[in-house]
This record gives structure tokens, sequence and C-alpha cells, in this order.
């Protein structure tokens, strides 16, 4: 089955760690607050009552779209307290929409077994693709979704508003021009064929990259040197380089990737750096090395000083790659491998490559993302402007369906073109659900932490960053925080598993949540007040948790928790997912 990942920009966000510099954690008046304000939950399993869940109702309000996240993609108990927390939306609070983060048409064909029994289950949720929703707790929420609606008591619907995947979206743009416009449907299939072939990585929005996080306490207000050795082979399109980020508390503060400086072609080994002021207020430094374009770069013997002086890496890193593994980096999978190379080095043995187009062929495709997406935005302008002609043949709502699938197919060549991120496609794709729903309708959305929180960092932004914007108070974001445990995820090498989580050290909401002794709650942070001394601890950046569809060996980043959610859920111990591709799961 294929898997679908984070998206780099939101990797390079939330699956990093910071090693040191963090904020302290609550004293003994933070901790009574913290006692007086988590509301326990009794359960996370659905069909349980909602007794513990009353003091909800006044949290959400009127609140128009509840965003659930999750800390990962494959926690069982996350999970599980999504789905009750939809059950007491759908029965006690009046939402009649779920949405997730899948592909919207795959994910709008579930919406017929939900509603009307019609098509099996299992069957349609495998069909969405992604390993992270194939599994025994989701499919008991679509079940429970299927009997609900078949009780009277109610109505919920299932969609989803993800990009990832366009082929569903073409099928059902072709099926309505074949019957109401076929001369336009020959040149929209030769569109299609042209959208099909497209990667990502293609575009500049694709990078290959190795991430690692500097310990901030060493290198804030300093000024630091990043050097290394690099060499490339047909590199076009891009260029490989060495960056360094320093972040504070409410976005980027210095920035370099050595964009334009940086070799492309084919070239041997040379020595590059780059220079740049920390400033004191930084919270978060993430660094290392970048391919964008078609190609292959090589990098080797890192270094780093710090107002001149040489900084050791000691046990975090391996500069040189001597250790034939990624010591101290994170690589996310995409259309680039990543790993080292033992038959070429600057010094020594080894180096780390990063060669474009490893998995899926290195042939470009024939049209480049942009034309492909300039013809898929003309391809949606004649089919609004021929609405009406259209809606005569095929019924309106069968024809403003096949549009919006024309806008996903749109939005996919556009992000692989590097012209949209992803996020806000799907923040657009959720805005056109509830623009097409009746009146006052309230929606609840299922995706990570990183995509329903309210980050805007830089020119990345969240999902969660364009509905706040759009839609103000009436948009709820719930976060979610784990302790201990296991989760399911891909590891490098190995495949779909399970992982061990870190454990949760002093400096981390984490940690600091384990000490309420709850074993799960949840606790409304807008109630917290900068300088209080009962609450000012969770208005201060801390490590928290976030690990995406691959396994983490670094699993914190530092987060400012009350920037990005409203309320927070905290399980103190869990266990992976059960996955319905497994004969036997167990846990």
């Amino acid at each position: 089955m294929r898997s679908r990942l984070l998206t780099a920009a939101t990797v390079a966000l939330f699956v990093v760690v910071t090693c040191v510099g963090q904020s302290p954690g609550p004293d003994v008046a933070g901790l009574a607050w913290l006692r007086a304000n988590a509301v326990p939950l009794t359960t996370v399993e659905a069909g349980s009552g909602f007794a513990d869940l009353v003091k909800l109702k006044a949290a959400i309000g009127d609140a128009r779209i509840v965003s659930l996240g999750e800390s990962t993609h494959g926690t069982r108990e996350i999970f599980q307290a999504k789905h009750r927390l939809v059950e007491y939306l759908a029965s006690e609070l009046g939402f009649t929409i779920f949405s997730i983060e899948a592909n919207m048409p795959e994910a709008y064909r579930l919406n017929d077994y939900v509603l009307q029994g019609k098509g099996d289950s299992k069957t349609l949720l495998q069909g969405m693709y992604f390993w992270t929703w194939n599994t025994e707790e989701v499919l008991a929420m679509i079940e429970w979704m299927r009997a609900f609606n078949q009780s009277g008591k109610g109505r919920i619907e299932f969609t989803g508003f993800d990009i990832q995947t366009p082929t569903v979206a073409m099928e059902i743009v072709q099926e309505l021009l074949q019957k109401v416009d076929p001369e336009k449907a020959k040149t929209a299939g030769e569109t299609f064929r042209d959208v099909a072939a497209l990667r990502p990585g293609q575009g500049s929005a694709g990078f290959g990259v190795a991430t690692g996080t500097f310990p901030v306490k060493l290198a804030a207000g300093r000024k630091i040197a990043f050097s290394g050795a690099i060499r490339t082979e047909n590199l076009v399109d891009g260029f490989a380089g060495l960056w360094w980020r320093a972040d504070g508390p409410k976005g980027v503060l210095a920035f370099d990737n050595m964009q334009g400086r940086g070799p492309s072609a084919t070239t041997t080994w040379k020595r590059y750096e780059i220079s740049l002021e920390v400033p004191a207020d930084t919270v978060n430094i993430n660094f290392g090395v970048i391919m964008p374009g078609r190609g292959t770069a090589w990098f080797d013997d890192l270094q780093v000083t710090i107002d001149g002086v040489p900084y050791d890496p000691a046990d975090l890193f391996d500069f040189d790659f001597e250790s034939g593994a990624l010591k101290g980096f994170f690589t996310p999978a995409s259309q680039y491998r990543v790993q080292v190379d033992q038959t070429t080095a600057a010094r020594g043995k080894s180096s780390l490559r990063i060669e474009w187009g490893a998995v899926g062929g290195t042939e470009a495709p024939k049209v480049s993302a942009a034309e492909a997406s300039k013809r898929c935005r003309e391809l949606v302008a004649r089919m609004e402007a021929s609405r009406e002609k259209y809606s005569k043949g095929a019924g309106r709502q069968t024809v403003d369906w096949a549009i919006q699938n024309a806008r996903v197919v749109h939005q996919y060549a556009q992000m692989v073109a590097n012209e949209v991120s992803r996020d806000e496609c799907m923040a657009k794709n959720v805005k056109w659900i509830l623009d097409t729903a009746p009146k006052g309708t309230r929606v609840v959305l299922w995706a990570h932490n990183g995509h329903v929180a309210r980050v805007s960092m830089g020119q990345f932004r969240a999902m969660g960053s364009y509905l706040g914007e759009w839609y103000g108070k009436d948009h709820l974001v719930v976060g979610f925080a784990l302790n201990r445990g296991e989760y399911t995820a891909v590891g490098q090498g190995k495949g779909l598993g399970r992982h061990p989580l870190q454990p949760a050290e002093p400096g981390s909401y984490e940690h600091a949540f384990a000490r309420a002794g709850f074993p799960r709650f949840v606790l409304d942070i807008r109630a917290a007040r900068a300088g209080d001394a009962g609450s000012g601890w969770l208005r201060r950046p801390m490590q928290f948790r976030s690990i995406g569809a691959l396994a983490m060996d670094q699993q914190f980043a530092q987060a400012d928790l009350a920037s990005l959610f409203d309320l927070v859920v905290y399980l103190d111990e869990t266990a992976a997912t059960r996955g319905l591709w497994e004969a036997n799961p167990k846990n």
C-alpha cells in the first residue's frame, strides 16, 4: 500500500528536536493550576457516554469547525479519542460533516456507505490509499457513523480534503466531460496524462534534505560559520547547498540555504561556507544540507564554528558520515534518496549523497508542472463558465462536484509547481465543503497536529492558519499530546512497523502534563495567561512531541503550544494502531 508522508515544510517545523535551551516546566503553583483546570477523561473509547465531556460544550461554544490533531499518524488511543469526540460532537452538538486528511474524491466514496450502506467499508477505506487510516480504529468509527445514520438520532457525512493523488478526481472530470462536452474531454485527457506524469520534487517545491537541530544555548547571540565540501553531477533546475535557520517564538529570525550560490551541473569537490548572526532570542535552530532540482549531489566534512571557535559535534552528529548512518540528521521520504555513500568522499571513505528520482525513475516529465498547472487552470475556468450549459445535461450537483474535482487536479499540479502549498489547498477544500453545505453546518476535521495548528512561519502556513484567518473564533483547534508507549510508522529501510515513543523529558509539555497525575485529560489552554504564577508556563515555548508517518529517533520540537491550539488532549500511555493489513494485529 502506498504511504503518504508529511510535506517537507511540515517536517522542518514539527519533526526535529531542540536539544537544549528549553523553558522550565511548571512549579508547585503551575501544577496546582494544571490539576484544577484539566478535565479528566474516564476513557478514550466511544460508546461510553458523555458525562466526562459535558464541560467541553462551553469550551467549544458556537465554533463551526473543530479541528482534531494528532501527534503521530499511528497511535491507537489518539484515534479512539478522536472517534469518541466525533461521537460527542455529532450526538450532542449537531456536527453533521466529518472530513479527514485524505484525498477528496476517494474519501467522499465512503459517504455513500455511511449514509446509505453502499459498498464495502473495508474496501472503501483501503481505497483512500493512506496506510495511516487503514486501521481497526478508523474502521470502527466508520461503522459507528453508519449505525448513527441508521438510528434516526442524527446525521453525519464522511468527506476528505487532501489532494496528493489526482487519479480519481481526473476520472470524475472526464466522466462528466465525455457526456456534456466531448471536444473538451479529449483535450482534458491530454492534460491529465501530463498531470499524471508529474512527480513531487519536479518543481522547486521539492527538494532532498537532511535536517539536524543545533544546540540553541551554544549559538544564540553568536556568529556561526557552517562549511562543507560539495560535489555535483548532472544537477539541473536547482543547486546543492548548506542551510541554517534560526527560529524565534513567532517565526524565522535568520536563514540561508545558498540559493543562487550553490553549485549545479557537474562539479568536483569544493568547499563552501555560509555564516549568520544568530539572534539572542532564538528558540530553535535547524541546519543541514539541501538539494532542489534533478541530479545528484554529495556532501562531506561538515564543520561549524561559533565566534571563530570550532564546534565539536561529539555524540550528537557525524559530520564526516564515516559511521555509515545519518547520525543526528533526519530526512523525509520523498522523490529524493538521501543516504550515506561509501564510494566517494572529500575526506575519509564516506559522504552523504542526495539523488533525485531514485524512486520512480529519473526521466523528467515531458511537460513542466507550471505548464500543466496553466492548462488545468484553463480547464477549470471553462467548466465554471459552462456550468449552466453542463447542468442541463447532467444536473447541477453532478457538475459542481466535477468542477471541484477539476480544482483538485489543478491544486495537485500547482503543488508540484510550487505555486501553492498543500496546506493552502486543503484549507480551500474545507472552505468549499462548508460553502456548499446548508447554512450553519458544523464540521469536524481530522488531521495531523502540524496541519490543524495555527502555524505561520516564514513561507510556510499550516491549514489551520488559513482557517483561522477565514473563520476566526468559529475555528477551534484541538492538539494531542502523548507521554509513553508505541506508535505505527515507516522505519527507514524497515518498512511499516511499531516503534517506541521517546520518554518525555523535563522541559517538555508532555513531562509537565504527566506530573498532573491524570491518565488522560483535556485542557483549555486559552485560559493560560502570560506572567501568571499558575498558568504562565503554558505561554512559554517548550518541547513538544511531533511524529508524522516516518519513525523518528528525535521526536520533539520547540513549540509555543498556546499559539498553536485552543485545547489539548493529553494521553499518558498509548499503543500502536492496529492496521487492517495485519493478519493478527496485536498490541
